[in-house]
């Protein structure tokens, strides 16, 4: 038996209706974010390459699109003036362009003590044998201010050594060519040194916990990057973390990720992930160590204006929402 208009008209608002109920039982689909992450070529950046491979951005609706630069100044650079949104890099790195106002912080993912390497020549048999040297630093960097605590511990200015600033990769052929006795960087660089040099050429003289150095990874993110996409800040944040959850409880398959995405041997993948702790969270002692290294940055005048406001320049609101977050 056929249906009549009314009845059909009265049945289809019905089937309409119950969708409609359906529906609005049902989380409604996101369009992804795109956000552009600046990285290093150094394992310590692992997570943010994890969170892509992994599918962590996209769980929680990100696009990312991940630029690699050769170090932290040129990525800090980069995320400053609004090229990249969101990366992460040493204190140091960051504070000459925290001071102009356009950066956020938003949490640490990283420590360590061992992250940076002094190599040296071999002829360098102690810290002392650096007075009067060509040392190799990357300029606008930790390092810099690694130099400085050198210095410190030896009871002898800054002037001691004669800095050379260089960029990561030219460090290793630098050394080997002795144009430069030893230099302070990041690993896998000094660890290089030693393996293309040769340890009877080259060795490691020291690590940065040996001159009082805590290395405080931080995530930073370009101020009006967060101002006009919060919701984005805290879901990026939110596949990071889950991102570092999954290399802590995957070791092998980081060192994997870690090594494809650096170009390097499984193998120093593995010895530069080991050095460092990966947690998501906020470092205690991120913002007293922040203010000594800022307070040595104005003293060489590489900073201007007023003192750092760290109460509001580190902005938690964001890390504690991803932290809440599945």
């Amino acid at each position: 038996m056929q249906m009549g208009y009314r009845a059909a008209t009265t049945y289809c608002a019905r089937v309409l209706a119950l969708g409609l109920v359906l529906m609005a039982g049902m989380p409604l689909a996101r369009g992804q974010e795109v956000v552009r992450v600046a990285v290093g070529v150094d394992p310590v950046y692992t997570p943010w390459w994890i969170a892509q491979e992994k599918g962590f951005y996209q769980k929680h609706g990100i696009k990312a699109e991940i630029t690699q630069f050769s170090g932290g100044p040129a990525l800090a650079d980069a995320t400053m003036a609004g090229d990249t949104d969101i990366s992460s890099s040493g204190t140091a790195t960051w504070m000459p362009r925290i001071v102009r106002g356009s950066m956020v912080v938003l949490g640490t993912m990283a420590t360590s003590t061992k992250a940076y390497g002094m190599a040296a020549l071999a002829r360098i048999k102690t810290l002392n044998d650096l007075k009067g040297k060509k040392v190799g630093t990357v300029g606008g960097s930790s390092t810099d201010y690694l130099w400085h605590l050198v210095a410190k511990k030896l009871d002898a200015a800054d002037s001691v050594f004669e800095l050379v600033s260089i960029q990561p990769p030219e460090l290793v052929p630098s050394l080997d060519r002795g144009d430069v006795d030893a230099f302070f960087c990041w690993e896998p660089w000094p660890a290089r040194a030693a393996e293309i040099s040769g340890k009877d050429k080259v060795h490691i003289q020291a690590t940065s916990g040996d001159v009082g150095y805590l290395l405080n990874f931080i995530v930073a993110a370009n101020k009006k990057f967060v101002e006009a996409k919060p919701d984005a800040t805290v879901r990026v944040l939110a596949a990071l973390r889950d991102a570092i959850d999954f290399q802590n409880s995957n070791p092998a398959e980081a060192v994997r990720v870690g090594a494809e995405s650096n170009k390097l041997k499984p193998e120093m993948s593995g010895f530069v992930l080991g050095l460092y702790k990966f947690s998501l969270g906020q470092s205690p002692e991120m913002e007293t160590a922040a203010k000594t290294e800022e307070a040595w940055l104005r003293g060489k005048e590489r900073l201007k204006g007023d003192p750092i406001d760290w109460s509001k320049t580190i902005d938690l609101q964001y890390l504690n929402r991803a932290m809440a977050m599945k």
